[in-house]
């Protein structure tokens, strides 16, 4: 952990899920599930919705490796962990980690995200050195000071919502550009509603719920356009990247049907 000359701390790194954040404080630490009969865990994986069948009570270690000067991620549970849809087992070396790089323990995914910059404007430090202290304010301007930090932190908080959409937008948009070009052949459209049943079939047992809400039904687009066409968030999430999909629409009486096709992938 670091802080600035303000005694603001800021962690090494962090985790960032769909419902959880967690930063880290130390040079490594432990994720996995909590129990009884073994130490406790820094990140408790069954608690955040990982599943306990899937998560050993020490699954993973991320850490620092000072020789390298860089993240890592050891494998300890018998199930693995996926590093941007890699699966690595125990016993492998330890899995470098990128800013950004989507992890995957059970059925728990989330980012592994670095500081932008350091807060000190140079490496960030431990705790123990000279100056990190924990905030305090004077009687004058105490309140003041306590609602900028709020105001500071809850602004770092939409950012950090923001990049995780984005990464899941771009998780989604690869995962249609594969099945596209898995199951078309040059010049060959596929219907909406397969490629929503193909995406469906694939990812649904996988990620989390709420992401097969955004992108694979139309509960988030009610009104009669989105009516009978579960795909419908789909279809929007692919306008938004024209230099990659091509959307045709064919009209027969009342209904509309639509069709992708993947920009390389047309004569």
């Amino acid at each position: 952990m670091a802080c600035n000359s303000d005694g603001v701390e800021a962690g090494f790194a962090k985790l960032q899920g769909e419902d959880f954040e967690y930063y880290m404080q130390t040079y490594s630490i432990v994720l996995g599930r909590n129990s009884k009969k073994s130490p406790a865990v820094d990140v408790d994986l069954s608690t955040l919705g990982g599943g306990l069948k899937s998560i050993s009570r020490h699954h993973a270690r991320i850490f620092y490796d000072f020789r390298r000067r860089r993240f890592a991620l050891e494998v300890l549970g018998k199930n693995g962990c996926s590093v941007e849809g890699v699966l690595h087992l125990p016993g492998n070396p330890p899995v470098k980690l990128d800013s950004q790089d989507l992890l995957q323990i059970g059925d728990k995914e989330f980012y592994f995200l670095l500081p932008v910059r350091s807060i000190l404007g140079g490496p960030i430090v431990p705790r123990s050195h000279v100056g990190c202290t924990t905030p305090s304010y004077d009687e004058g301007g105490g309140d003041y000071a306590l609602d900028k930090m709020v105001e500071a932190r809850s602004r770092d908080r939409e950012a950090d919502n923001h990049q995780l959409l984005l990464l899941e937008e771009k998780d989604m948009v690869s995962s249609v550009a594969t099945v596209l070009s898995d199951l078309c052949g040059p010049g060959e459209w596929m219907p909406m509603e397969k490629l929503h049943a193909e995406l469906l079939e694939h990812c649904s047992n996988v990620w989390h719920h709420s992401r097969v809400r955004r992108y694979l039904t139309s509960k988030d687009y009610p009104g009669p356009q989105s009516n009978g066409k579960p795909w419908y968030g789909l279809l929007m999430l692919l306008r938004k990247y024209p230099e990659h999909f091509v959307i045709n629409t064919r009209t027969k009486g009342r209904v509309t049907h639509e069709f992708v096709c993947l920009v390389s992938l047309l004569p």
